[in-house]
């Protein structure tokens, strides 16, 4: 009797799992259930959807469609930028770190404490620290930066002069990088003039001189190992957005006209994208670009793909950049009329600009 009954419940068991599978499948493929409804007699306290199913627009066209999805791209980011670099664009110069605001912040308030530099404000929300008036020596950058650490500006109170700086960190154009700048102003020793932020330092190789000792002691403190600022975790907005519309993706520079321009120029060439022309004045790049583009192909990739007599001859594209208030707009445009079809176009113009964000520095 125990030999049938055993297999009898393995049996039952094994078909309530098969039966609570099968109607969570019937649930998920009807869509969600309707919201539980508090009976009219008690508290109706106010409720907040805490993971909120947004309505699909479907921009492209694609519902009701058949089509091939072949496998993802993938989305590499050791490309071979450098982890710290200090970069320049005219008269505007800042670090680029390749790490996480969160990480960067407490490194950056220990810069000051441990070279004993008195901070005034501390904003770790919005990225921002400023220093007390500090003492220094006149003369060259390294001067000055010493004098600040071993009081020899004391010594001679005629030469000396008041300095404070302001340090703002912002997250990056590459996802998960920060970006670190440091404006300075001046004042006689004993000068009672307050302070006056203009955007722009009075010294700029003195803010030179302190940007390369923060990127200097940034780099060797990441390499002890990172520590995390809470508050600064929400410093996570992205210089560089992909945005869906009506009219396609658009990939959105919060960027000076100036530097969005580099950083697309720049982007292409590190993804290896052949560049055709450019028009600084229309703003436009013109570009060849095929659905097999790999930015990193390899040296066997390179030898096999040879003689592959299925390769896209790929096609012509105009990378186009708009000013739209503080932002700037890339948006991608067949240079000319082709044989594909408004999916196919639509999914080429979206990979060039997924491949344009993924290299912006």
């Amino acid at each position: 009797m125990r030999r049938f009954l055993i297999p009898a419940m393995l049996l039952l068991l094994s078909s309530c799992g098969w039966f609570g599978a099968s109607e969570e499948q019937r649930l998920f493929e009807t869509g969600s259930s309707a919201p539980s409804e508090i009976p009219p007699e008690l508290d109706q306290p106010n409720f907040v959807d805490a993971m909120p199913i947004p309505e699909i627009q479907d921009y492209r066209g694609l519902a009701g469609q058949e089509f091939e999805v072949g496998l993802p791209q993938p989305l590499s980011t050791s490309f071979g930028v450098e982890q710290i670099v200090i970069r320049r664009l005219g008269e505007d110069r800042w670090v680029f770190l390749d790490l996480p605001t969160a990480t960067i912040w407490p490194q950056i308030v220990l810069f000051w404490e441990d070279n004993h530099l008195p901070v005034a404000e501390l904003d770790p929300r919005n990225g921002m620290l400023e220093t007390d008036w500090l003492v220094g020596a006149s003369g060259n950058p390294d001067e000055i930066f010493e004098s600040f650490k071993d009081g020899s500006a004391w010594q001679d109170r005629e030469g000396a002069r008041q300095y404070k700086f302001r340090v703002r960190l912002e997250p990056g154009v590459r996802s998960g990088s920060s970006e670190l700048y440091v404006e300075q102003i001046e004042r006689p020793l004993g000068a009672d003039i307050e302070a006056e932020w203009v955007g722009k330092s009075v010294n700029p190789e003195l803010e030179g001189k302190m940007l390369s000792a923060m990127a200097y002691y940034l780099g060797d403190r990441m390499a002890q190992g990172p520590t995390v600022s809470l508050l600064a975790a929400g410093l996570q907005e992205s210089k560089a957005v992909l945005e869906t519309g009506p009219d396609g993706m658009v990939l959105k520079y919060r960027l000076q006209f100036d530097r969005a321009w580099a950083t697309v120029g720049a982007a292409l060439e590190d993804a290896r994208v052949d560049v055709k022309d450019l028009d600084r004045t229309a703003a436009n790049y013109y570009v060849h670009y095929t659905a097999q583009h790999d930015p990193d192909p390899g040296f066997l990739r390179r030898v096999f793909s040879r003689d592959d007599g299925d390769q896209d001859p790929g096609h012509a594209f105009v990378v186009n950049l708009q000013p739209e208030g503080e932002d700037v707009l890339v948006t991608v445009a067949m240079e000319q009329e082709t044989g594909l079809g408004t999916t196919e176009s639509l999914i080429l113009r979206e990979r060039l600009l997924k491949l344009i964000k993924e290299y912006s520095t």
